[in-house]
């Protein structure tokens, strides 16, 4: 693979969520954060989507939220 079958990180975040539910036909309860669904979220120490590509792989988990419980935060600094 090359170049030009990359894709950019809107598409990899759109694989990773609601295309993944659709694959799995659940797109009605997850996928995308919507009134009705399951609010599973993360939360990172750097936007994923603009930072510098070298930081995407660095970024931490500051916060996880399943089922709209906190299982997971990073201590404060």
């Amino acid at each position: 693979m090359g170049a030009k079958q990359r894709i950019t990180r809107q598409e990899t975040l759109q694989l990773a969520t609601i295309n993944n539910a659709r694959l799995i036909g659940d797109e009605k309860r997850k996928g995308s954060i919507e009134p009705g669904k399951l609010a599973d979220v993360v939360v990172l120490s750097e936007h994923i989507l603009t930072c510098p590509e070298p930081r995407i792989r660095d970024a931490e988990v500051l916060m996880a939220i399943v089922g709209g419980r906190v299982v997971h935060q990073a201590p404060a600094c």
